[in-house]
């Protein structure tokens, strides 16, 4: 019997399929604990404590604003060996072994991963900056296979069933299942940092902090939960604060690209004039409202032509709509998701 659940268990293991999150929103610009001596070019390196492949992935993606170190050069190796040994976090011994990002890339290579920024964050840290520390260099570090490791395993899928790590004492790599619990290298930009809490995400040309709240509920639940956090609905200014708002909350809200989705903004609307509820007055018009209308304001997804239109000028589209703040008809709530919003602890802005 004890055979047999052995031989369960392993097979169990080997045949698990691979679950990945959605992809939320990388927090450029975010680091919760200051750089550990080691960098290259512009790069910090953070360890991680065990966990799986996809969970270090995701918490130096999200906590960490990173990404699983690479090695554009043999001194980068030789940097990732100096910050391990120097590390006084954890203690190490000769079994440790490290989660890195080397896999297999779009044209079926293997090589370490690089990334691109995304569009809103181009704005703030600037390509230079990014290709210095994330770019893709014109050549990798060739690297050192330990004897029994076996590249087939690897594919080029964004949430493969085997990862590569790192032995720091033989400065060789080898193949690992998944679902593994190994520590990690996190690498991730230096340079000015905000703090935000654990689980908000940092939008730093805001200087602000979001929290998604994807449950739908109406607007005066939504107004009253972020008060409770200390904060407040989330109120875009303009069309270009209204693009980094949209690139925290659509991965969480948008299912079917075809499908217009919104969620509540911390704005008012009275006919066809539309206000912030701190007092200020943002450049945006709302859909379905009229004159004598007293409504709460939600954004979409993306912007949009009237209903009765199919095609639009770009100027005439709208940005959400107005609609009734708790209800709409025979007592029938509107519920919407939301995103509550508050300034970022600035107390650790300096450069590490």
């Amino acid at each position: 019997m004890i055979l047999l659940s052995i031989i369960y268990l392993f097979f169990l293991f080997v045949t698990i399929n691979s679950v990945c999150t959605k992809d939320k929103p990388r927090k450029e610009g975010f680091l919760r604990s200051t750089c550990i001596p080691g960098f290259y070019k512009g790069s910090c390196l953070i360890i991680l404590e065990k966990q799986s492949l996809h969970d270090a992935t995701e918490t130096c993606k999200y906590d960490y604003g990173g990404r699983l170190a690479t090695a554009p050069t043999k001194d980068a190796i030789q940097i990732w060996i100096r910050t391990i040994y120097f590390n006084t976090k954890y203690t190490f011994d000769n079994e440790t072994r490290f989660w890195i990002g080397y896999g297999k890339n779009d044209q079926n290579e293997f090589g370490f991963r690089y990334e691109k920024p995304n569009e809103v964050m181009e704005k703030y840290i600037g390509k230079s900056i990014w290709a210095r520390v994330f770019g893709e260099p014109e050549k990798s570090a060739s690297i050192q296979w330990e004897n029994n490791a076996n590249e087939n395993l690897l594919d080029l899928s964004n949430c493969p069933n085997h990862g590569v790590v790192f032995n720091h004492k033989t400065a060789k790599f080898d193949i690992k299942h998944f679902v593994e619990a190994h520590y990690s290298l996190c690498e991730t930009p230096r340079w000015a940092k905000l703090q935000c809490d654990r689980g908000w995400h940092l939008v730093p040309q805001l200087r602000m902090c979001l929290n998604v709240h994807e449950e739908d509920v109406n607007f005066l639940v939504a107004h009253s939960t972020c008060n409770s956090e200390g904060s407040f609905i989330a109120t875009a200014q303009n069309g270009d604060e209204l693009a980094m708002l949209r690139n925290v909350m659509n991965p969480y809200i948008v299912e079917n690209i075809r499908e217009t989705k919104y969620f509540w903004a911390g704005l008012k609307s009275e006919s066809r004039t539309t206000y912030a509820m701190d007092g200020t007055t943002p450049l945006f018009y709302v859909a379905n409202s009229n004159p004598g209308d007293k409504m709460c304001a939600a954004f979409s997804n993306e912007n949009f032509c009237e209903e009765r239109f199919t095609i639009c000028d770009p100027s005439e589209k709208h940005s959400g709509i107005a609609t009734p703040c708790i209800l709409i008809y025979n007592d029938v709530f509107l519920p919407l998701p939301f995103m509550c919003q508050k300034f970022a602890d600035q107390s650790i802005v300096k450069n590490i």
